[in-house]
């Protein structure tokens, strides 16, 4: 998984083989803008499910997702680097704690 805050998202996150999500780390929350087509295919919901979702993708973590990756998350969303990280995000249609 690739985050990266908006406005300066990474050039290279954009290669077709990475799920990634742009988030506005300006606004509140930091709702999701952008998501591209892998990150849906991945997750099991349509873009429209997961737009305005805050960054931190609550709606996607289950009983095994750690506590450490989602503080990784956070802590990528509050700093103005990309990084790549490990997560275990739950599909819709498995387990979805919203």
């Amino acid at each position: 998984m690739c985050y990266s805050r908006w406005p300066q998202p990474a050039v290279h996150a954009y290669r077709n083989d990475r799920s990634f999500v742009v988030a506005n780390a300006l606004a509140d929350g930091g709702p999701i803008i952008y998501c591209n087509e892998r990150f849906c295919q991945m997750v099991g919901f349509s873009r429209a499910e997961i737009m305005q979702k805050p960054a931190v993708t609550e709606f996607l973590h289950g009983p095994l997702t750690s506590a450490d990756s989602i503080n990784q998350v956070r802590e990528i969303l509050s700093s103005s680097e990309e990084k790549q990280i490990d997560i275990l995000y739950y599909k819709k249609d498995v387990y979805s704690s919203s």
